[in-house]
């Protein structure tokens, strides 16, 4: 099976060119994160505002940031509001339209956000 990912990004992250976590995921750091998955936790994933996401597990609450939450709330939309979180990448990994595709997606510690940055 041949695993897709791919990044959605809106309007509002367009212009941004941030590799940082939170901000667009590079294709190496999602292709070793998926090369990871038997590390994930399947997470409750929960849009809390326009910049932050919860991920709930086994008793566990954590909260990150992300630049733009819309296209996460779009692919939970999709999956039920389950994730795999791959804490060794930072990266969430959600399901596509398509069957065998996902969405990766990195999250970062709010005590380490950065802004957006442009071209």
């Amino acid at each position: 099976m041949i695993l897709v990912a791919r990044s959605i990004v809106r309007a509002a992250a367009a212009t941004c060119s941030s590799f940082h976590d939170g901000h667009h995921a590079h294709h190496i750091r999602a292709r070793h994160a998926l090369g990871d998955r038997d590390l994930a936790v399947h997470a409750l994933v929960e849009i809390l505002d326009d910049k932050t996401v919860q991920l709930s597990w086994d008793g566990n609450r954590c909260t990150f940031r992300h630049h733009d939450v819309d296209a996460i709330g779009q692919a939970l939309a999709l999956g039920g509001g389950i994730g795999e979180w791959i804490p060794r990448w930072r990266v969430l990994v959600l399901p596509d339209r398509e069957p065998d595709g996902r969405i990766v997606f990195t999250l970062c510690d709010p005590e380490h956000w950065t802004d957006c940055t442009g071209p």
